[in-house]
This record gives C-alpha cells, sequence and structure tokens, in this order.
C-alpha cells in the first residue's frame, strides 16, 4: 500500500511542475507566433525580380569586381 501512496505523490508532483512549466512559458509568450508558423506554408514565395542591368566589369582584371 505504501508503493501506491508513492506512486500518487509522485505523479502529482509531476503533474504540477508540468502545469508551472507550461503557464511559466506561455507568460514568456513562447506561443505567441503559433498561428503565423501555421499558416506559414501557405504564404506565396516571393520571387527575386531579374536584374536588367549591365554588370560593370574591371578592364584590368577582367571581372565583375570593382574594387
Amino acid at each position: 500500500m505504501e508503493v501506491i501512496i508513492i506512486l500518487v505523490f509522485f505523479s502529482l508532483t509531476l503533474v504540477i511542475a508540468g502545469l508551472i512549466f507550461f503557464f511559466n512559458r506561455l507568460h514568456q509568450g513562447d506561443f505567441d507566433h503559433g498561428e503565423r508558423l501555421s499558416i506559414l506554408p501557405l504564404a506565396d514565395d516571393e520571387v527575386p525580380k531579374p536584374d536588367n542591368r549591365m554588370k560593370e566589369v574591371d578592364p584590368v582584371n577582367g571581372d565583375d569586381k570593382l574594387d
């Protein structure tokens, strides 16, 4: 019978610790961005616009890195 009392006490301690941890995280604001993350895969991908400018080429080295 003593084992059941110890197990009940241990399980209640774990439940209380879990609730304290959960409400602490809730108060810190860790779950505020959950809605944004849930709809993020539905957002359209941003396609970069092509750059129509001509690249300037360094006449000495022949590359586009102008120093």
